[in-house]
């Protein structure tokens, strides 16, 4: 009688030994060897006089919260960056470009550079984490008088650091402001990582 007690109770918690294990296995729906699409996209808010309204659907949600907490009259996308990455892998970028969008010469370029390093899964979810985020540039800020002759460019740096990042996958997450030197515009760093097919 004993005996067949305890071997009912055995049974019983291999059964829920087997449940939980298929449960986990359930959520962990990522390989370990899964890889990512990763997009950064720069958004402006600025009060500039004839500046449009410019965002992608795809930006929809951001948009309504950006709104929420900034009362630039216009928002436009400026920049979108493309990398792939696999898991626990570690992007780098660097490269000229333009973020403000607007008719630079080709002397005063912007150097920009960011990273994303150590992407993961967080165990037992769909969540991903990385362990570290960094976005840098060294963009031209006109001074003096042009109209005497005694312009000037000097380079100045911005940028945002982070250290233990967290976002959900196909969502548009934003990721940190930063202000533009020479103008009243702020920018707003937009990452979706999407796990790709293969």
């Amino acid at each position: 009688m004993i005996r067949t007690t305890y071997l009912k109770l055995a049974v019983s918690a291999m059964a829920i030994c087997l449940c939980l294990c298929f449960s986990v296995a359930a959520q962990q729906t990522t390989s370990p060897d899964t890889n990512y699409d990763i997009t950064l996209q720069l958004v402006i808010g600025s009060n500039e006089s004839g500046a449009k309204n410019d965002l992608p659907n795809s930006l929809g949600p951001i948009a309504s919260q950006i709104k929420s907490n900034f009362t630039f009259a216009s928002y436009r996308l400026a920049s979108t960056f493309v990398g792939r990455i696999a898991n626990n892998g570690h992007f780098d970028y660097n490269s000229i470009t333009n973020i403000e969008g607007k008719d630079l010469s080709s002397n005063v370029p912007t150097f920009l550079d960011w990273s994303l390093a150590n992407l993961e899964v967080v165990p037992g979810t769909r969540n991903l984490r990385a362990q570290a985020f960094k976005f840098g540039a060294r963009v031209p800020v006109y001074v003096g008088d042009a109209s005497k002759g005694q312009q000037a460019v000097n380079y100045e740096h911005i940028g945002v650091s982070l250290v233990r990042m967290g976002l959900n996958q196909n969502i548009p997450t934003l990721i940190g402001t930063l202000h533009l030197p020479g103008t009243s515009g702020t920018i707003f760093l937009v990452m979706t990582i999407r796990p790709t097919e293969g």
